[in-house]
């Protein structure tokens, strides 16, 4: 996936506990990831963002101070080759382009997980490599 053969470095974003325990869980179970920070919601993401410099985000859309959404609007500012994916236990068409729209590369729900986010990651970081 990665040309240079290191770990995609991600942070993850989530206020549930145990959804944020199982994503990571997940990621580093995959052998091709290192969870170099997480996130309880979006102010904390982006100052850990700012700190940590992922390669990739995955954050949840309902966060309390400041949204998914917000946060991916300012992270696409700061940072505009950082690969962010929105991760929500919303669904719907219209909710997936707003997200897109707002600067997100991907979009998974939840009850898609963990198929849908590899699918994902692995179309991120196989373009333009």
């Amino acid at each position: 996936m990665d040309p240079s053969n290191r770990l995609i470095r991600v942070l993850v974003a989530d206020d549930s506990p145990t959804a944020l325990r199982s994503i990571c869980k997940y990621l580093e179970f995959e052998g091709l990831f290192e969870v170099v920070s997480t996130a309880v919601d979006g102010l904390d993401l982006l100052r850990k963002t700012k700190e940590v410099r992922p390669d990739l985000v995955l954050t949840d859309l309902s966060m309390p101070r400041a949204n998914g959404l917000e946060a991916t609007v300012e992270l696409r500012k700061l940072f505009p080759e950082l690969r962010i994916i929105i991760v929500t236990e919303m669904t719907g068409t219209s909710l997936q382009e707003k997200c897109l729209q707002s600067g997100a590369n991907g979009f998974v729900e939840k009850s898609q997980m963990p198929e849908k986010l590899m699918v994902e990651i692995f179309r991120l970081f196989t373009r333009n490599h």
